[in-house]
């Protein structure tokens, strides 16, 4: 087999760009991804996904950088998710799905008017993904967002995660709860509508949940399957970028598959390998240290 065209992919601008951006997201994607299911929010990372619909859609019809728009409609959507919310699970939800339904309703019409408006292509990428089409000057921006947000996320971890599992002790602990729950929602739109990059806005999610819920059934502690998701992610990107570059090379009509598909398809042969490992091996639960 000639493993040339690895050599060659490493040598494209593009393929060098997806790498960079494509695995530092996903490695803090990680990160989030063991909260998200600590907390139970996986709907509310999915909601942020169309919400980030609305505000890259909306980016392109301006004249904006589509990633620009993800970013600033998914952060102000998880503050607003955290504010409208009550404490208990249930009064998130319904929040969230306010906010999802006004999300929706501008999202249409942004895409109608993009389509309308010889934007079609736009549309593709915000709900499918274009990391090979990263515009460079890009790349140096999500590095600095994943890092900070790496590195608060890491800084508030203990406290975040008895917030998580017990918030009234938390507060006796001095805690600010909510403050740490509004921090949390913002790193969280970040990683998703940064991965909407890699998998588009559809499948975003994808890397939030998938690694850290395979981490998960192997280790009990929350850090540990963290770090443990964010490598699998970043293996996974790293993985989908070469096999989508190679794919072009697979059918007569040599059209490259998008890296979406292969990230989505890798997550989910992952999870179910663990699930077929776990169901063998015993599944642990997922525990925290409280400090």
């Amino acid at each position: 087999m000639n493993w040339g065209w690895i050599g060659e992919a490493l040598a494209s601008a593009p393929v060098q760009h997806a790498l960079v951006a494509g695995c530092e997201i996903a490695f803090l994607s990680g990160l989030v991804g063991a909260f998200v299911i600590l907390r139970g929010q996986s709907f509310a990372g999915h909601v942020l996904t169309d919400v980030g619909t609305t505000g890259g859609a909306g980016a392109y019809l301006i004249g904006m950088n589509g990633w620009f728009g993800l970013l600033s409609f998914g952060v102000v959507a998880s503050v607003g998710i955290e504010l409208l919310g009550g404490r208990t699970r249930g009064e998130r939800d319904l929040a969230t799905g306010v906010i999802l339904s006004l999300a929706l309703g501008f999202g249409a019409l942004f895409l109608y008017l993009d389509a309308q408006l010889a934007h079609a292509n736009a549309s593709m990428a915000v709900l499918f993904g274009s990391l090979f089409t990263l515009d460079p000057s890009l790349v140096p921006w999500i590095s600095a967002a994943a890092a900070l947000c790496a590195l608060a996320l890491l800084a508030m971890w203990r406290p975040l995660a008895l917030a998580s599992v017990n918030p009234d002790l938390a507060r006796v602990r001095g805690v600010p709860v909510r403050a740490m729950s509004i921090a949390f929602m913002v790193v969280l739109a970040v990683a998703v509508e940064t991965d909407a990059l890699v998998a588009g806005s559809l499948l975003a999610t994808a890397l939030i949940v998938g690694p850290a819920a395979t981490a998960a059934r192997f280790t009990k502690n929350t850090l540990v399957a963290g770090v443990v998701a964010g490598l699998l992610g970043a293996l996974t990107v790293a993985a989908s970028v070469f096999l989508s570059y190679d794919s072009y090379h697979w059918l007569p009509q040599h059209t490259s598959w998008p890296v979406s598909f292969f990230v989505a398809a890798l997550v989910f042969l992952t999870y179910a390998a663990s699930s077929a490992l776990a169901r063998v091996n015993g599944r642990p639960k997922v525990e925290v240290v409280i400090p």
